[in-house]
């Protein structure tokens, strides 16, 4: 897997959460299989297509450069994400309700 399809996991990931959608909502919003999804963001996919990465771009109100730009003074200027590259704790399985 190359460094450049971890950090726009990364990036989406981090973007979702700001934004504070589940993985379902924004797999929704975007027109993509939810378990798809899951799985990009575990890193279990291959590298998503141009067209998808467009779709989670538009629905998370970016640039589609911005999701593969690799200097993170950019990507924090367009995002306002302290650390667009960090690595963000995984939790697997649906989230539990109240």
């Amino acid at each position: 897997m190359s460094a450049s399809y971890q950090q726009t996991r990364r990036l989406v990931r981090a973007l979702r959460l700001k934004r504070g959608l589940t993985q379902e909502a924004l797999a929704e919003r975007a027109s993509l299989d939810y378990k798809y999804y899951q799985r990009f963001e575990l890193g279990t996919t291959p590298a998503p297509a141009l067209a998808t990465l467009e779709k989670l771009s538009r629905t998370l109100g970016i640039k589609l450069w911005v999701l593969i730009c690799d200097e993170p003074a950019l990507v924090r200027s367009r995002t306002g994400l302290r650390d667009p590259g960090r690595r963000v704790p995984v939790k697997t399985g649906r989230p539990r309700k109240a």
